[in-house]
C-alpha cells in the first residue's frame, strides 16, 4: 500500500512539473504573440512584463521579420525607460531593417529618456554601442550630460567619447570640470585624450601641469597637445619633437600641431625632422609641413637640396598637399631628382595637387626617359580632368610617337574628352592616337570613323580601325 502512494505521489509531482511547464510555455507564446501584435494597449501591457525577463531578446528574436518590426511601434508607445531598453537590445538584431527601425524608434523616444539611452554607451555588443552614439548625436546637445556620465564609466568611455567630439565646444566644461574634481589616474588621461581630440585651446591650461607624469603616460598629454596646437605651447612641442626619449606616436601628433602652429622656428623644427631616424616622426614632419601650406614652401625648397633621398621624398609627400604654384615649381624640379623614386614620386604629387600649372609641367614628364615617371605623370594628368584635355589632344601631334601614345592612353582615362577626341580622330595629324583612345575607352561614337580609316591607305592606321571595329562590333 505504501508503495503505490510513494508511486501516486511521484506521478502527481511529475505531472505537477509537466503541467507547470507547459502552462508556461503557453503563457510565454501568449505573452510574446500580445508583444508583437497590433492591439497597442495589449502590446504595451505584453512588453512591460516581457522586459522583466533576461530572454526577452531572444524570445522576440524567435518571431519573424514583420512581427519583429511592430515591437518598434509598441516601444515608441511605452515611451519610458523600459522601453528604451527594448530598443537598445533590438539593435542587435541580424537584420538591418530591424536595426533602422529601432534607431528611428529611440530617436522619437530618446529626448524624455537620455538617461536610459546613454546605458547603451557601456553595452558589451558593437552594434549596440555604435548605435547608441548614432542616437545621441542625433538628439543633439542635450546629449552631452548623459554621455559625460557614461564617460566616468570606463565600460562607456569610448562610446562615449565619440559624443562628446562630436559636440566638441560644448563638451569641454564637462570634460575640464572632470579633470579638475576627479583623482583617478585613467578617468584622467582618458579626458586629456578627449579634450586634446576636441581640439579645443581652453584645455591647455588644464593639461599642461600633467606634463609631469612619467614619460609612458605623458605621451597622452604631448598628442593632445599636439592636437589642439595652442601657440602657446610652441616651445614644449619643439623640445618634444627633438626629444628621442619621448613616445614616437606622440612625437608624430606633436609635429602635425606645429604644422598648424606654422612659426618659422616651429617649420624649421619640422625640416630638421624629416630625416628623423624613426620612420613614424619623420614622416609625420612631412605632413606637418603640409598642414603649413605655402607658409612651409620656403623651407621645403631647402630641404629639396637635402643629400638624402628619403628627405626629398617626404618633401614630395608635404607639397602634394600644397595646392600652389609655388609647390608645382619644386615638384617640377624633383621631376628630374637622381633618385627614381623621387622623381616618380613628384610625377605622382602633381596629380594630387591638381594646379593649372601642373598641366604643362606634367605634359613634358610623358618625354621622361623614365617609364615610372611617364606612367604617374599619365595618371596625375587623368586625375586632373577637364583642364588637362586640350594640352593632351595638341600632345597628340607629338613627334615623339612616345608622347602621342601616352597622351592618347591619358585621354581614354577622361570621362569628358570624348567630343574632343571624336574631334581629332578627323584630323589626319592625330587621327591614329585619337582612334586608339576612342578604342580604349570603348566608344561606339566612334564606329563610323573606324570604318572610314579601314579603308586608309596607311597599313597601320588600318589594323588599329580593323582592331577597334573588331572590339566595339555589337
Amino acid at each position: 500500500m505504501t508503495r503505490w502512494l510513494v508511486r501516486l505521489l511521484f506521478l502527481a509531482a511529475v505531472g505537477g512539473i509537466m503541467g507547470s511547464a507547459v502552462w508556461n510555455n503557453i503563457a510565454t507564446n501568449r505573452l510574446i504573440e500580445q508583444a508583437t501584435g497590433t492591439d497597442r494597449t495589449a502590446q504595451v501591457r505584453a512588453l512591460a512584463t516581457l522586459v522583466q525577463r533576461d530572454d526577452f531578446f531572444d524570445l522576440l528574436q524567435s518571431r519573424k521579420l514583420p512581427a519583429r518590426l511592430r515591437v518598434a511601434d509598441g516601444v515608441e508607445a511605452m515611451n519610458n525607460p523600459d522601453g528604451v531598453k527594448i530598443a537598445l537590445a533590438m539593435l542587435r538584431d541580424p537584420d538591418p531593417r530591424v536595426r533602422d527601425r529601432f534607431m528611428l524608434a529611440l530617436q522619437r523616444i530618446g529626448k524624455a529618456n537620455l538617461e536610459a539611452v546613454a546605458e547603451g554607451l557601456k553595452n558589451s555588443h558593437a552594434q549596440v554601442r555604435n548605435g547608441t552614439v548614432q542616437v545621441m548625436i542625433a538628439l543633439g546637445a542635450a546629449s552631452v550630460p548623459y554621455a559625460l556620465k557614461a564617460f566616468e564609466n570606463s565600460a562607456g568611455r569610448a562610446a562615449a567619447t565619440e559624443v562628446l567630439a562630436y559636440f566638441g565646444a560644448q563638451s569641454v566644461p564637462g570634460l575640464l570640470e572632470l579633470l579638475r574634481t576627479k583623482e583617478d589616474e585613467g578617468l584622467r588621461l582618458d579626458t586629456i585624450a578627449a579634450l586634446g581630440r576636441i581640439g579645443d585651446r581652453r584645455a591647455t591650461e588644464a593639461i599642461l601641469p600633467f606634463l609631469n607624469l612619467p614619460p609612458e603616460k605623458r605621451r597622452v598629454v604631448l598628442s593632445a597637445l599636439g592636437s589642439i596646437a595652442d601657440p602657446r605651447t610652441e616651445a614644449i612641442l619643439i623640445r618634444a619633437l627633438r626629444s628621442s626619449a619621448e613616445d614616437p606616436d606622440a612625437r608624430a601628433q606633436v609635429a602635425l600641431g606645429l604644422g598648424r602652429i606654422g612659426t618659422p622656428d616651429a617649420l624649421r623644427t619640422l625640416v630638421d625632422a624629416l630625416g628623423e631616424p624613426n620612420l613614424t616622426v619623420a614622416d609625420a614632419a612631412a605632413l606637418g609641413l603640409q598642414r603649413a601650406g605655402v607658409r612651409a614652401l620656403p623651407y621645403l625648397e631647402q630641404a629639396a637640396r637635402n643629400p638624402a633621398p628619403s628627405v626629398r621624398l617626404r618633401v614630395v609627400t608635404a607639397l602634394s598637399g600644397i595646392a600652389d604654384a609655388g609647390a608645382v615649381r619644386l615638384l617640377a624640379e624633383l621631376l628630374n631628382d637622381s633618385d627614381a623614386r623621387v622623381a616618380r614620386a613628384a610625377a605622382d604629387a602633381l596629380g594630387t595637387v591638381r594646379h593649372p600649372d601642373a598641366v604643362p609641367v606634367l605634359i613634358r614628364a610623358l618625354e621622361h626617359s623614365d617609364g615610372g615617371v611617364v606612367e604617374n605623370a599619365s595618371r596625375s594628368l587623368a586625375r586632373i580632368g577637364t583642364p588637362a584635355i586640350n594640352p593632351l589632344i595638341q600632345a597628340l601631334h607629338s613627334a615623339n610617337l612616345t608622347v602621342a601614345y601616352w597622351a592618347a592612353r591619358t585621354l581614354s582615362q577622361i570621362s569628358d574628352a570624348e567630343p574632343a577626341l571624336l574631334r581629332a580622330a578627323q584630323d589626319p595629324k592625330t587621327r591614329r592616337y585619337a582612334l586608339l583612345a576612342l578604342i580604349e575607352r570603348n566608344s561606339a561614337a566612334a564606329i563610323p570613323l573606324l570604318q572610314q580609316a579601314a579603308h586608309s591607305d596607311d597599313p597601320a592606321l588600318r589594323q588599329l580601325a580593323q582592331r577597334g571595329l573588331q572590339q566595339l562590333a555589337p
